[in-house]
């Protein structure tokens, strides 16, 4: 088994990575008994209590069930794996990534601003309370194809406002500031850009998009992020297994 790199992937994350991938290479097949704990600690690299959080995970999705005395096997919720499942958090520019295309970052405004009811309610602050407003675009080529409103407090970027390169990866950028987020609560819809973005930033090309509205939390359970993401319904498609 392959060690897995991810640049904003937790190590459980890429062990579980790393089992269905072992899986949908037909390695392991329904029924199939899995590596031991001691195979499977050396081919991650990892300790084994980090192991057994991703067999854990692994477990509460249906994909592999444990039997006392025999081992892991893997079950039929496998097969219900689907590529990039909406539920699987992750910063966007390893989901625009993940996607296979081959994007550029365009800041088209930084404001600090005082948060109205709606950032308020995402950020679970105050009204009133100071924020960056981030707006940018991703395009492949000349191909616009998400459009993105982040908000932040702005004591979380502090003084390094001028200094930070906001057309990098958000997650990215909050992890060095020591707030990483980890986790978050979403919504989409089905609508249309907001009618000042599409005149301000001639867009009127860009066709009905999923928002997603989303605030990510650090491991404490802390909102850092309150973001509204305007995927183009003809690049981007989210899928989820039901059971």
């Amino acid at each position: 088994m392959t060690k897995l790199v991810g640049r904003e992937r937790t190590v459980v994350a890429r062990i579980c990575d790393g089992i269905l991938d072992l899986i949908k290479t037909k390695e392991l097949g329904l029924g199939d008994r899995l590596p031991s704990e001691e195979r499977l600690v050396e081919d991650f690299g990892v300790a084994r209590p980090t192991l057994r959080e991703a067999l854990k995970i692994l477990e509460q999705d249906g994909i592999i069930r444990t039997e006392h005395g025999r081992g892991r096997f893997v079950m039929a919720g496998a097969a219900l794996h689907i590529e990039r499942p909406i539920t699987t958090f992750e910063s966007v520019t390893d989901m625009v990534e993940g996607y296979g295309y081959s994007t550029t970052t365009q800041l088209l405004k930084l404001t600090e601003m005082a948060a109205d009811d709606e950032i308020a309610s995402g950020l679970q602050c105050l009204s009133g309370t100071p924020v960056l407003r981030i707006e940018r675009l991703r395009s492949e080529g000349t191909r616009p194809i998400l459009y993105s409103i982040d908000f932040i407090k702005a004591e979380t970027a502090g003084n390094a406002i001028s200094t930070i390169d906001w057309s990098g990866s958000l997650v990215q950028i909050l992890r060095r500031r020591g707030v990483a987020p980890v986790a978050s609560t979403a919504n989409v819809s089905a609508t249309l850009l907001p009618a000042d973005a599409v005149k301000h930033w001639k867009l009127a090309d860009f066709g009905p998009v999923l928002l997603v509205t989303e605030t990510c939390f650090t491991a404490e359970g802390t909102p850092i992020l309150f973001a509204k993401d305007y995927h183009h319904g003809k690049y981007f498609t989210f899928s989820f297994a039901r059971r």
